[in-house]
């Protein structure tokens, strides 16, 4: 499929980055399958040409190797989009215009694998990268490859599919977010990383000196990403053309069951000053205009830091609102209905979506008004016996005295589980507190809904006749996302001195010991603060094992409570 922002032009250079000779034309793609049953698959490969370059093949080649055997494949053109501004004084390259411009392909076709194996990996290669990439050794030298792997041994998969990717050209000095939010069908739970890029045959390739995976370009303030969601937000501070890549693996009862690379190259420019407008109509669940209610417009990026509300207005009698003078950037738009005017009505996103990451993102660089609709998303009456609750606050510490850190007024959102669809939606009360009464037996997901914040852990449970109800799902509020964490009574909870064996770890499995004996959460966080495994354990004799297999050589921080000790991974 052609990710959804290749329908969305909005965004693209508008002074070009000094342009060096180039030996190829792809600026990135990324290789998904679908199991149609049997051995049978739909493989999709989806290539981003920079306009510049030389054409693209129809068809092209696809490979398909395991130790259970080799074969190739060619897939067809099934669409083309071209990724333009959206201003008519900013012509591309694809337009015949002086700013850089890309084009988008997608190609599909089937394929019937020999066996089931347990390491098929797809992949489709090219010679060479641009050699205008500033963060890549030798970059005209390098092979562009990208792939997506599969393990069948125990019945099909289908890989995740990127749902969508923002322009490749952004601005310096203004924060530029990647999308890379991934649909499973199979429901298998997702984990995103940013990898090194790759050559012919999955080789890594370097980094010039002073650029690295978790830092792949010059930024103001540092690069921000979500394990949970794989969005990656920065703001550039310098011109240049850089290459990243992310992957999203899935498993499935604990077993790597396949994953899928995206591999990018974005043009960062000096752009000239913008001034944006936003208009629209907020409509109700049948379509009616909204006329109580309000709308916000925030900054789009990760963190605390890097997404803020910088504009709220009412709705009229028709349901229209608008914004105006706004800078060139990125941008969400929220719409918050009365709830006594409109029960059973989540807060809703541009897109008609109820949770700020599956939103449109809004942004142009040319003097323009930007047309953002909302739906309002509604839900129905719970009619269950279940309950659940929790809350929300500064690391999820809940006080017995002295000021509250509890988040009041956020919203707090019930899905079904692994189907991700809206089965009810309510805020945290001025204590921080939430409850869901009322609930069907089933399984689900609880976010919060704070616009910028990611998930870096979020809560999956299960309510049945066994487990009618569950309590103490309290989140931590981080500047860099909001994460699950256990709550106390305690103003000051007590470190205990936790060990970690063996450490340094070359197994798979590790063991710690000194933890009080019961159900609590435990958060492994990498270097660069960001959380790679949360899980909840429950300790017998002080003692809990943990599986450490997923964790890339390195080290991490291992916090149970208020207690940090340090991992090193081999």
């Amino acid at each position: 499929m052609i990710p959804r922002s290749a329908r969305n032009l909005l965004m693209a250079a508008a002074v070009a980055v000094p342009m060096a000779s180039r030996a190829s034309h792809i600026m990135g793609g990324e290789l998904v399958y679908k199991h149609l049953g049997g051995l049978d698959y739909e493989v999709t490969l989806v290539l981003y040409r920079d306009c510049q370059g030389i054409p693209v093949n129809a068809p092209e080649t696809v490979s398909a190797s395991s130790t259970c055997g080799t074969l190739s494949f060619q897939v067809d053109t099934i669409g083309v989009a071209i990724l333009s501004s959206g201003c008519s004084s900013m012509l591309t390259t694809c337009q015949g215009g002086p700013m850089p411009g890309a084009e988008v392909y997608a190609y599909r076709d089937t394929v019937t694998l020999p066996m089931a194996c347990s390491d098929w990996v797809f992949s489709w290669a090219s010679c060479c990268r641009n050699a205008a990439v500033t963060n890549l050794a030798n970059p005209d030298a390098q092979d562009y490859y990208v792939e997506a792997r599969l393990n069948n041994l125990n019945g099909g998969n289908s890989s995740p599919v990127f749902q969508e990717l923002q322009m490749p050209f952004t601005c310096t000095n203004a924060t530029y977010c990647v999308s890379n939010s991934a649909y499973d069908a199979d429901g298998d739970s997702l984990v995103y990383s940013m990898v090194v890029p790759s050559g012919m045959g999955g080789t890594p390739l370097a980094y010039n000196l002073g650029f690295s995976v978790s830092d792949p370009y010059p930024s103001v303030g540092g690069h921000s990403f979500d394990p949970v969601t794989g969005n990656h937000c920065a703001v550039p501070s310098a011109a240049g053309a850089w290459v990243m890549a992310y992957k999203v693996e899935e498993y499935r009862n604990g077993a790597l069951v396949g994953s899928a690379v995206r591999d990018i190259q974005i043009w960062t420019s000096v752009c000239p000053s913008a001034v944006l407008d936003f208009a629209g109509t907020v409509t109700d669940t049948t379509g009616a205009p909204v006329t109580a209610g309000t709308v916000e417009l925030y900054e789009y990026g990760l963190n605390a830091g890097g997404s803020t509300i910088v504009a709220t207005t009412s709705v009229n009698g028709q349901g229209q609102y608008s914004f105006t003078n706004q800078p060139n950037g990125q941008y969400l738009v929220r719409a918050v209905p009365d709830s006594t005017a409109y029960p059973n009505t989540a807060t809703s996103y541009h897109t008609s979506t109820h949770y700020w990451t599956y939103a449109d993102v809004l942004g142009a660089i040319c003097d323009t008004t930007i047309q953002a609709d909302i739906q309002l998303v509604g839900f129905g009456n719970l009619a269950g016996t279940g309950y659940i609750n929790g809350y929300l606050g500064d690391l999820g510490i809940v006080r017995s005295s002295g000021p509250g850190d509890a988040w009041d007024g956020e919203g707090i959102v019930l899905e079904s589980w692994p189907a991700g669809e809206l089965v009810a939606y309510t805020w945290t009360d001025a204590s921080g507190n939430y409850a869901f009464a009322n609930v069907p037996f089933g399984t689900y997901r609880i976010l919060v809904d704070h616009p910028g914040l990611p998930m870096l852990a979020y809560y999956v449970i299960t309510l049945d006749g066994a487990t009618p109800s569950v309590s103490g799902l309290d989140y931590g509020a981080l500047p860099e996302g909001i994460s699950t964490y256990a709550s106390t009574g305690i103003d000051t909870p007590e470190a205990k001195p936790l060990l970690l064996s063996p450490n340094p770890a070359a197994q798979d499995v590790v063991f710690i010991d000194g933890l009080e004996d019961g159900a609590q959460d435990l958060l492994v966080v990498d270097a660069a603060g960001r959380t790679v495994l949360s899980t909840r354990v429950s300790a017998n004799g002080g003692r809990v094992q943990l599986d450490i297999a997923r964790l890339q050589p390195g080290a991490y921080g291992v916090r149970v409570g208020n207690s940090i000790i340090r991992l090193v991974r081999q």
